[in-house]
């Protein structure tokens, strides 16, 4: 009888341990599978705020280069603008010059005669 008693106290609790391991185990793995669902659930939660951010930087920096597009819009008429004026102005310039010459031309003419004039006076003082 010591025998039975011995093998009973023995093999009662291994009995009961490897039971339990079976029937424990699936309810172990059934709260780890509802623990990463959670935590997908929390990711995908993140996930989502951080793409709606991201779609309203998205939407600003659209308005943004709406915005920098109309400046560069303007900046190249007024570039136009000035380019034709220099045009303009560089012909009025040039027609300038041109006078500016011809008139340095007629002064040195008169100079000559003046020069010419007063040789002549002063030969005829002599």
């Amino acid at each position: 009888m010591e025998l039975l008693d011995i093998l009973g106290k023995l093999i009662i609790p291994v009995v009961t341990g490897i039971g339990g391991y079976f029937v424990g185990r699936p309810k172990q793995e059934a709260e780890v599978e509802a623990t990463n669902v959670e935590n997908a659930g929390k990711v995908i939660d993140k996930w989502a705020a951080y793409a709606e951010r991201l779609e309203k930087n998205i939407e600003q920096l659209g308005i943004v280069i709406e915005d920098l597009n109309d400046a560069l819009q303007l900046a190249n008429n007024e570039r136009l603008a000035c380019e034709k004026t220099l045009a303009k102005l560089k012909i009025k310039y040039h027609d300038l010059m041109q006078l500016y010459n011809e008139l340095l031309l007629e002064l040195q003419e008169l100079k000559g005669k003046s020069n010419i004039k007063n040789v002549q006076d002063s030969i005829v003082r002599q």
